[in-house]
């Protein structure tokens, strides 16, 4: 009956929210009531949105997300149906020393150690605990609890998990994407929304490509009809120190003579003496001829966007 998300890196407040937007769009359910949403922000303060009816559009004010709020590298909601308890902050407890937490179901339920699962977790993170050990601990100890925790600390690990009794629902879904060393991390459980066999992993995709978008561009490259097609290792795109084009190299040796329809493949290298130095974002429709470049999405010369090989 419920939604949880949290994110670190980029614009992670920017995230969540496009990625409950998502939901909402995608999914039907439990979905497009409360909203309750908590940031560090860039200032190292606690920042929150709130709100008891209408989902993403109606938590901020013409519904664009604050800057404040949208930059904030460590953000976490939790969402469901209309007009939950106040305060709406207990469904997603924080300190902007230790980190985030929320989850789906009930996680503000008091548990064994007689104070709400998830204000427990965040108080065994602020004694040292990782998410993953905090999270596992509270989980066990509670496997009779109707409730889905997640935890975000402030060195970007995150950690999902679910009660023994949650993971026996039909309707669970779960997706943890990204990692610390990427640099952008999100995880996503909840029930009660359908489609849930693929709804946690297009959220969580959404909140990923916000924070560490794979088609960022760092340049373009020209592309030209009349470029020479050559046999090679693989499919690739050769250029020189001025970072013009020579020559596109194939693989398979039957593109070098007669007439083709073909792509080069996804991400496909840039080449510069042998090192790759950068990957195509964008793979085109070519045309070749007898060894030979003849078009480019039907046009003479196109521009593609490149992303540098990352050291």
């Amino acid at each position: 009956m419920t939604i949880g998300i949290a994110a670190f890196g980029p614009n992670a407040g920017q995230a969540v929210f496009d990625a409950l937007r998502t939901a909402e769009l995608v999914g039907h359910g439990a979905i497009g009531g409360f909203v309750s949403l908590v940031v560090i922000g860039e200032d190292g303060k606690l920042h929150r949105g709130e709100t008891q009816r209408g989902g993403t559009r109606g938590l901020f004010e013409g519904d664009a997300v604050p800057a404040h709020i949208a930059r904030a590298r460590y953000a976490a909601l939790m969402s469901s149906g209309p007009d939950r308890p106040s305060p709406l902050s207990q469904f997603t407890p924080a300190d902007a020393r230790i980190g985030l937490v929320t989850g789906h179901r009930l996680p503000n339920t008091v548990g064994a150690a007689g104070i709400a699962l998830n204000e427990e977790v965040l108080g065994l993170m602020g004694q040292g605990m990782t998410p993953a050990e905090a999270v596992e601990r509270v989980v066990r100890e509670n496997p009779t609890s109707d409730a889905g925790i997640i935890a975000l600390s402030l060195d970007g690990e995150v950690f999902a998990e679910d009660t023994a009794y949650v993971a026996r629902f039909p309707d669970r879904g779960q997706a943890v994407l990204g990692s610390v060393d990427q640099g952008a991390v999100v995880a996503v459980l909840h029930n009660a929304i359908r489609p849930y066999r693929s709804l946690a992993a297009l959220v969580a995709e959404t909140a990923l490509d916000r924070m560490d978008p794979p088609d960022a561009a760092d340049d373009t490259l020209r592309l030209s009809a009349g470029l020479p097609i050559r046999k090679g290792p693989v499919n690739a795109i050769q250029i020189d120190e001025t970072h013009a084009v020579t020559s596109l190299t194939v693989s398979d040796p039957k593109y070098l003579a007669g007439s083709w329809s073909m792509g080069l493949g996804p991400m496909v290298p840039i080449l510069m003496d042998d090192k790759v130095v950068a990957h195509a974002l964008y793979e085109p429709y070519l045309v070749i001829a007898s060894g030979c470049l003849a078009s480019i999405d039907g046009a003479d010369a196109l521009q593609i966007p490149i992303r540098h090989a990352r050291q």
